[in-house]
């Protein structure tokens, strides 16, 4: 299975540990692993704050950077919620 992950900017800039963690896990069970470059943040700051429409900007980008993959993984439940 072809699995993307989604680091999130949180992930990525407090938490790079549970980032490969979560690669060494996909790995481990036989998944292809792919870090796509132009991910960019959910938008769950801008939601929160009451930029709705910025949000679904960012939701959009979202779709087109990981609609192609087999699955979508991430280490940060509330980025995967929004």
């Amino acid at each position: 299975m072809r699995v993307a992950l989604f680091a999130t900017c949180i992930g990525e800039a407090f938490f790079p540990d549970a980032c490969r963690a979560t690669v060494e896990v996909l790995e481990r069970l036989g998944h292809d692993v792919v870090f796509p470059e132009q991910q960019t943040c959910c938008g769950q700051m801008h939601l929160n704050s009451g930029y709705a429409d910025e949000a679904e900007e960012l939701g959009r980008r979202f779709v087109g950077i990981f609609g192609s993959y087999d699955a979508v993984v991430s280490p940060s439940s509330s980025c995967v919620g929004t």
